[in-house]
């Protein structure tokens, strides 16, 4: 299947997906609170906070050997690597049951939904490796429906808990945590089918994934403030229902995330592709392509959210728009970056996020709290997209000679962005 080919599918099952998931969003304007919202918004956000612990790279690691390896080497990599989360649900069940007093404190979350974060990241990195699996057998059609059986899933059982049940936000909690065990169910059955799964364990694949997991653990804490710092500071400072407000913002910049995450599936195999093969210029034209999709966009977005607003979202979340434009610059530089982070791991310098990583954090934390006093809310907005800026231009810098070329070829085929 061409990359062009495999980009529409995942765009479009991307795009059917997270649509039925806008249509919804009036639903949830109307049926909750902005308190309720943006509990919802943490519960979420707090997910990807063990998730670096839970993924080590696996995912990536995958990516990068699937095309060099034969299909037992395969079966010991994916055994192996299962360990790895499990061993993970186990010490943080351990920390949640010392620490759940501090943590309800910092997050306003209950003790039984910092348990259900627990077990939703676990069941979640189930859920990803199969899409790791399918995405590199180019298997688009089913990983898309897939996408979209989970998303009906999940929206249909928040409405009847919500709507019918009178459940609030736990509504939403608990429907996000059952559709993702479904599709932990049908992973562990796919993987035992297809001779995944098997009780053996390789001591040389199992270092491998710590090889590249551990710079993978800077990396994913890094996303993890730059997308989620805002929110548990807003949360924390000026209440949920400060964090709903700007969280529902959050979910219209997503839809740029959302694009990106269609390209970035099939792009990161075709990206190792044709760099094996030397084809670079076919590489750069694709990006290119993609950036200005991408700032096309952004520009929709922006012109067009106060005109879904006014016609399908509660009132009440009507100032979620101030953080808007901000909120779609950072997301379009975060977008440009995960293209750097392909040539990061088909060059297997992940050690880069040694140094990368920790420098970002400390911007992200440092500019929030310094103008915490000044512009209030409307400060985490910029500060996102400053943050998504510089982590790009540090990225950009480390492969600042890759960039030049590949903007030598662009100038040379005349910016023309269809091959």
């Amino acid at each position: 299947m061409s990359f062009y080919k495999s980009f529409g599918i995942y765009t479009i099952c991307g795009l059917a997906a997270k649509g039925i998931s806008f249509f919804l969003l009036p639903f949830f304007t109307h049926y909750l609170s902005q308190s309720e919202y943006g509990i919802i918004v943490i519960f979420s956000n707090s997910i990807y906070f063990i998730a670096p612990l839970m993924n080590m790279g696996i995912g990536e690691t995958f990516t990068v050997e699937y095309v060099s390896i034969d299909k037992k080497q395969l079966t010991g990599f994916v055994s192996t690597s299962l360990t790895i989360p499990v061993l993970v649900l186990l010490i943080v069940l351990l920390i949640v049951i010392a620490f759940h007093g501090f943590f309800y404190r910092l997050t306003g979350l209950t003790t039984q939904v910092q348990y259900i974060v627990c077990f939703f990241s676990f069941s979640n990195f189930f859920s990803d490796y199969l899409f790791t699996v399918l995405r590199n057998k180019n298997k688009a059609l089913s990983f898309g429906m897939l996408a979209i059986l989970k998303t009906v899933l999940e929206l249909t059982l928040a409405v009847v808990f919500i709507r019918f049940l009178k459940m609030g936000y736990m509504g939403r909690v608990q429907s996000m945590f059952i559709s993702t065990a479904v599709v932990f169910i049908v992973t562990l059955f796919y993987f035992i089918k297809s001779g995944l799964l098997t009780f053996s364990y390789s001591k040389s694949w199992a270092m491998l994934i710590l090889k590249r997991g551990f710079p993978a653990i800077p990396l994913f804490f890094m996303v993890f403030v730059l997308y989620n710092t805002d929110k548990y500071m807003i949360n924390y400072f000026f209440g949920p229902a400060r964090a709903g407000l700007y969280g529902l913002a959050a979910q219209f910049a997503f839809i740029i995330t959302m694009l990106s995450s269609a390209f970035i599936t099939p792009f990161y195999p075709f990206l190792y592709e044709n760099l094996n093969k030397g084809n670079l210029r076919k590489v750069v034209i694709v990006t290119s392509s993609y950036m200005l999709l991408l700032g096309i966009t952004g520009l929709a977005i922006y012109l067009l959210a106060p005109v879904g607003f006014r016609y399908f979202i509660a009132p009440k979340f009507y100032s979620s728009l101030y953080y808007l434009p901000f909120l779609i610059v950072g997301q379009f530089f975060y977008s440009a970056y995960m293209i750097l982070g392909g040539l990061v791991y088909y060059k297997r310098q992940n050690n880069v996020y040694y140094f990368i990583a920790p420098v970002v954090i400390l911007f992200t934390i440092a500019v929030n709290y310094y103008l915490l006093n000044t512009l209030k809310i409307e400060q985490f907005a910029y500060t996102s997209a400053l943050s998504y800026m510089f982590c790009f231009i540090l990225v950009a810098f480390f492969y600042r000679q890759e960039l030049k070329k590949g903007l030598m070829i662009l100038y040379r085929s005349g910016f023309k962005f269809i091959n």
